[in-house]
């Protein structure tokens, strides 16, 4: 009897410490689905919190209805995202995976487009921080330097008025927007013990979301990627979405004293090697058959 009792004691003691809890903010974007469905399609996870609007949640349930969940999910619906700096109903988790971003940003003035990417974001790195999460993953974008970015002014700001940046101003900006966005992960984060910054070229999605455009783009990257530097080589959402959740995986089960923040930039390569041969492959011989 005794014997049994300890048994159940240290099985019980065993699930507990290796339940883990993913935070996914943008789970109803291209990537952030992606994130959402790789985790539910692994056992690592105890339990899925996602965060987001209230009209975001559509998506999101069709995601939850049609997954073979084995991960508890909970849902925080919001009036804004960034009320999640007073949300009190989570006091810790293990990771958080941040895939959401202004969709047009050419349609948006800079400090609209700022206070998603740079202050929204900040925000929740924040919460993360407090939350006590081990891991840390950004959606960022190829080359991107955090290291160089400088902070836009007031006047900076104003000289670009109300109306939307266009295009060309944001090409232009865009490097430094999302240098300033890692900066502030980096900083907000600061007793998070990983860091990871994840800067694909590319995202390749099944249906194109910017029109002519997009499927332009993605012709072009199937018949140049083969002679680009890796890092530039497109990437499908899927594979990414794994590679993020996979990584998060990864990092949670390294042992570590927590004392040093690791910061990590991951490009093409990292993913297919984070989220394993076999399922680009898969995803290779998806698109060939297209």
């Amino acid at each position: 009897m005794l014997t049994s009792q300890i048994t159940l004691l240290v099985f019980f003691f065993i699930s507990y410490v290796s339940a883990q809890t993913a935070v996914v903010f943008g789970g109803s974007g291209a990537v952030g689905s992606e994130v959402l469905k790789s985790i539910l399609s692994d056992e690592f996870f105890d339990e899925v919190i996602v965060v987001g609007r209230h009209r975001s949640f559509k998506k999101i349930d069709e995601i939850v209805s049609s997954a073979a969940i084995g991960a508890k999910v909970t849902k925080v619906k919001l009036a804004r995202v960034e009320d999640i700096s007073t949300y009190a109903d989570i006091d810790r988790a293990d990771a958080c995976l941040i895939a959401l971003g202004a969709s047009a940003p050419h349609h948006i003035n800079l400090q609209q487009w700022l206070s998603v990417e740079i202050d929204l974001v900040r925000t929740i790195a924040e919460f993360c921080n407090k939350i006590q999460v081990r891991s840390i993953s950004l959606l960022s974008a190829v080359d991107v330097e955090n290291e160089s970015a400088v902070p836009f002014t007031k006047e900076e700001i104003a000289s670009y008025g109300e109306g939307s940046l266009g295009w060309i101003n944001m090409i232009i900006l865009y490097m430094r927007v999302k240098g300033l966005e890692e900066k502030a992960v980096i900083e907000s984060a600061s007793d998070v013990q990983y860091v990871r910054l994840f800067q694909p070229n590319t995202i390749v999605t099944d249906q194109p979301r910017y029109g002519w455009f997009d499927a332009t783009l993605f012709r072009l990257h199937k018949l140049v990627d083969p002679y680009l530097p890796t890092q530039y080589h497109s990437v499908h959402v899927r594979l990414l979405g794994a590679a993020m959740v996979a990584d998060a995986k990864r990092k949670l089960q390294e042992e570590g004293d927590g004392s040093q923040q690791d910061v990590a930039k991951l490009t093409f390569k990292d993913f297919v090697s984070v989220a394993g041969k076999a399922f680009r492959d898969s995803l290779d011989a998806k698109e060939d058959e297209l």
